[in-house]
């Protein structure tokens, strides 16, 4: 890829992606989450976080995995998910259920600013399509806090279930926007068979 091109894809993706909310730095997102680097350390590069399905499979958002140059086994046709090859063997497996709206909710990842490892909290506030209905992704919207470098964490309700992948914030609205796990469910489990 040429020079000038990554620099512009690099600055589309932490663009994509701006902060909102309160978030703060938590040790506890390095057993949560799997952090992904690309670029020089300190002069420029992107970050993005993902998390482990099984022992072979990670879960991250789709614009993290294009641009982190990770093996992909698959990106979700409707949302801006991917699931990447990665060696999770040792690794805790987080159960995953369904987000109700309403339900408090935890966001792990990874500062692109940092490189720190950070979370939020807050509640689903509702649901809705990212474009037209049954015809794009089933998205959620939350008040939990949010920066570029978490997209592609995971999204734990307070029963220590996974609920979703973490993908972009609305500033317009100051919420982080993440896809419920009933949206991609079948997809996964598809992808994770064959």
């Amino acid at each position: 890829m040429p020079k000038y091109l990554m620099i512009v894809v690099m600055g589309l993706m932490l663009g994509a992606c701006s902060a909102v909310g309160q978030y703060q730095v938590d040790q506890q997102a390095e057993k949560k989450a799997d952090f992904h680097f690309i670029g020089i350390p300190i002069l420029a590069g992107a970050v993005g976080s993902s998390f482990p399905v099984t022992e072979n499979y990670s879960l991250t958002a789709g614009h993290v995995a294009r641009v982190m140059m990770v093996k992909v086994k698959a990106y979700n046709p409707l949302c801006d998910v991917a699931l990447i090859y990665q060696d999770n063997h040792g690794k805790p497996i987080p159960k995953m259920a369904p987000a109700t709206k309403g339900e408090h909710i935890s966001m792990f990842g990874y500062n692109a600013y940092t490189a720190e490892p950070t979370s939020s909290s807050g509640a689903v506030a509702t649901f809705g399509w990212w474009d037209k209905p049954r015809q794009s992704c089933f998205i959620a919207l939350s008040n939990a806090g949010g920066i570029q470098g978490m997209s592609g964490g995971p999204v734990y309700a307070d029963n220590g279930k996974v609920v979703g992948v973490f993908t972009a914030t609305h500033p317009e609205r100051n919420q982080t926007i993440f896809v419920p796990y009933q949206e991609i469910a079948h997809w996964i489990n598809l992808e994770t068979g064959s």
